[in-house]
């Protein structure tokens, strides 16, 4: 039996409705290129990925202007209206590639922070799993309670608190029936 393969879903099909503004945030310009351009290539670069399924919206006219779109290791997928949508088109596009054991990394468009070294680890620490985990670091921010009124009620404590990143990496086989 081969070694699970490592997959990637950049869900990519937001609007940028939070943030308002005219151009969403995966194709605001950074150091010359979009977002999504440098996200793309942190998964691109790291040699156990096979393959990076972008999920874009059906009225995505930006797509294509990007360079990565015609990687030979880019997929474009139909995205959907919410996050959750699009990471299942991709799951279910997926299966006609990737065995049941094999790794899909979840990582935002937006983030086109991620540091190789971070990237390593967390497939080398989940490389046993069953199941998979999340790229995470501890919280050093206060965190305060507010009542109804905004009022501090309390501070809480942060020892136990993780500030969830991406890529989140879990099993295709988990993975598909929990979205779904």
């Amino acid at each position: 039996m081969s070694e699970p393969a490592f997959w990637a879903v950049v869900p990519a099909a937001g609007v940028g409705s939070r943030m308002g503004g005219e151009t969403p945030k995966q194709y605001l310009s950074l150091a010359g290129r979009p977002v999504l351009e440098h996200s793309l290539q942190r998964l691109l670069d790291h040699p156990a990925i096979e393959r990076v399924l972008v999920a874009i919206s059906a009225h995505d006219s930006r797509w294509r202007r990007c360079v990565l779109s015609s990687h030979p290791r880019v997929r474009q997928i139909t995205g959907g209206k919410e996050r959750c949508h699009s990471v299942l088109n991709a799951l279910r596009s997926l299966q006609q590639d990737a065995a049941p054991e094999d790794w899909v990394l979840i990582h935002d468009a937006a983030r086109p922070c991620l540091r190789r070294a971070d990237l390593d680890r967390l497939l080398e620490e989940l490389s046993g799993d069953p199941v998979g985990g999340v790229l995470a670091v501890p919280l050093h921010d206060t965190l305060k309670r507010a009542g109804p009124a905004g009022e501090v009620l309390e501070t809480l404590p942060r020892e136990q608190l993780w500030r969830a990143l991406t890529p989140q990496m879990f099993r295709l086989a988990s993975l598909l029936p929990a979205m779904e």
